[in-house]
């Protein structure tokens, strides 16, 4: 479901990494199964954070990483 002006992904660590670093969340959609594709809009510095944090050179804080997991399982959770 690519939307236009959007960034799509299914993991959760790179979802939870790009709220922390500002990016903006439009949503989150499940698919076939037990999956979600986290929606987020597009920006002119989001393929240099994307490649920052495959390659384990995105500074980010821990607390901060942690409570944006916990915030995403919470409201894919209530989606049931």
């Amino acid at each position: 479901m690519q939307h236009k002006n959007s960034y799509e992904t299914h993991d959760l660590g790179l979802a939870a990494a790009l709220r922390i670093c500002g990016y903006k969340l439009i949503g989150f959609e499940p698919t076939d199964g037990r999956r979600i594709v986290f929606v987020f809009e597009l920006d002119p510095s989001l393929d240099q954070t994307i490649q920052r944090f495959w390659t384990g050179q995105l500074p980010v804080d821990a607390l901060s990483y942690f409570g944006s997991v916990k915030l995403l399982k919470a409201q894919i959770h209530s989606m049931a």
